[in-house]
């Protein structure tokens, strides 16, 4: 006999488990973070065979503060998603996901987004009624050759060369100043920089304490840019990972007074040039077309990844609990996307 429980702090171990038995292993530490530590209601659906004691399939979404217009709501992020082995090809996921979507309507939740891979995007898009916003927007700065060249066989034994030969130059009209804090100041900013975003996840001072200084087992870099009156003009994110076979760093986010482009040019320096000291191969960002960063990204060496250089086949796509707001949600030119939305890195 199967039945259907949340996850709670007497169901955690069963979470917990379930991923590591079937090849995916988290730890308690970041479960805590992600769905008991962030201050609002999430809605997990756990599959669960009373008989073995055993759980079946596991279907979760954490909850955030979104800016949809000019209104803050709540949304939630699609994130875990699993079923045991022996428990494939019964329709659990599709099951457990209804569920979580029902629960999330009838908390006022409008709206649930998120990547799925290319295994699962079939059953989002027509099974859960997903509107797919095709492609996730990876942007990349090569750093070093040999990350490129070991992947093709007759191009192993060229030299690692290097790629990129800009260098920070300080300012005398801005200073870079890394901190490992958000003042109260990143409100304002944010506030002044989405102003014609219409949908993100509300990137706000409560958020980015919660997603970045909070976070177990991660190491990230915050650098502020102020002018010589020490007015705080905008903070940039970023974090060196060993992953998909090379060393790559990643910018998190980039936020800054919009009337300041030479600010963004300035974070953006600053950071590769720290990304660089530390060997990295190359360095990926997460930023759409219509992006006000976009710009400030691209003219620091950036360009669009091919699919085929892509480390793994992901998928953007939302669905909206509220029919007046599909319009705004399901328009990828309202999107405002960052690596702050990436439940991997």
């Amino acid at each position: 006999m199967n039945e259907m429980v949340d996850l709670s702090s007497k169901t955690v171990e069963n979470y917990l488990t379930c991923f590591n038995k079937n090849g995916s292993p988290k730890n308690i530490e970041n479960i805590q973070w992600q769905f008991f530590n962030n201050g609002i209601k999430n809605f997990v659906s756990i599959e669960f065979d009373v008989e073995l004691n055993r759980t079946a399939a596991i279907y979760a979404t954490f909850s955030v503060p979104f800016k949809i217009g000019d209104k803050t709501v709540i949304g939630s992020q699609s994130l875990d998603t699993i079923t045991d082995i022996d428990y494939r090809g019964k329709g659990l996921f599709i099951t457990l996901a209804k569920d979580v979507y029902k629960k999330a309507v009838e908390n006022e939740v409008v709206l649930v987004y998120g990547f799925p891979n290319g295994n699962s995007i079939h059953g989002f898009k027509k099974k859960l009624e997903w509107e797919v916003l095709d492609p996730v927007p990876f942007l990349i700065k090569p750093l070093k050759s040999r990350y490129f060249t070991k992947k093709i066989s007759f191009l192993k034994l060229i030299p690692n060369i290097n790629l990129s030969f800009s260098r920070y130059r300080k300012s005398k009209t801005y200073t870079i100043i890394e901190d490992f804090s958000f003042p109260d100041t990143v409100n304002p900013l944010w506030a002044s920089f989405s102003k014609q975003i219409k949908v993100a996840v509300q990137r706000d001072k409560n958020y980015l304490e919660w997603r970045y200084l909070k976070k177990p087992f991660e190491t990230y870099k915050i650098a502020h840019c102020f002018d010589n009156k020490n007015t705080h003009l905008g903070f940039i994110i970023y974090t060196i990972k060993s992953k998909h076979g090379g060393k790559i760093a990643y910018i998190m986010e980039l936020i800054y007074d919009l009337q300041y482009p030479k600010v963004a040019t300035q974070l953006m320096s600053y950071a590769i040039t720290q990304i660089k000291k530390e060997n990295a191969d190359c360095v990926l960002s997460w930023c759409l077309e219509h992006s006000p960063n976009y710009k400030a990204i691209k003219k620091t060496g950036f360009f669009t990844l091919p699919e085929k250089l892509r480390p793994i086949e992901l998928h953007f796509g939302a669905r909206c609990f509220k029919e007046a707001l599909k319009p705004l949600v399901y328009n990828r030119k309202n999107w405002y996307l960052s690596y702050s939305d990436s439940d991997t890195v």
